[in-house]
């Protein structure tokens, strides 16, 4: 007995499938990168300031903020891949398939009726503003010089960071 393989409209049904599920698995990732981001950014900031000595500790939130921020970012840019592999290529081949009309089709219904992005530029800024505050402050309350000089050098290759990561992802 030979099985049939799977019509045409099943296999793409399927692809579309697989493919939307990893689009809510994105979404879900960057939320959950989301809520680490701010719990680290919290416990950070507690530490910093539960004791003037402690200050310090503000050095590791421009870093924490690169890290998730890239796991963010990175995510979005796989979300967009996969959103356009739906509605430049499975979405019009199923529709002609089981001809319906391309406008019925989620992705394509979505992208001209969504604003998309404004997420991703709220991490970008967050970024910015996290690096350039917790800098500025460790600039302004640091002692001994020798510290200054850490910030200074910090400040530099956080600095970089962050504009190579606004330029890699700002398309």
């Amino acid at each position: 007995m030979s099985s049939q393989p799977p019509s045409r409209a099943a296999h793409l049904e399927t692809l579309r499938s697989d493919v939307r599920d990893e689009i809510k698995r994105r979404i879900e990732q960057r939320d959950k990168f989301s809520i680490q981001l701010t719990i680290s950014l919290g416990a950070i900031l507690a530490v910093a300031f539960s004791k003037p000595e402690l200050s310090r500790v503000l050095v590791a939130a421009p870093l924490v903020s690169i890290y998730f921020t890239v796991l963010i970012l990175y995510s979005y840019r796989i979300h967009a891949v996969l959103t356009g592999y739906l509605r430049e290529k499975l979405e019009p081949e199923l529709a002609s398939v089981v001809g319906t009309a391309i406008e019925f089709e989620l992705e394509t219904y979505y992208s001209k009726h969504a604003v998309a992005g404004i997420r991703k530029t709220f991490f970008l800024a967050a970024l910015w503003i996290v690096t350039l505050s917790s800098l500025a402050y460790l600039y302004a309350s640091a002692s001994p010089q020798s510290f200054v000089y850490v910030v200074g050098v910090l400040a530099v290759l956080y600095l970089v960071a962050c504009g190579l990561i606004t330029w890699a992802f700002v398309k």
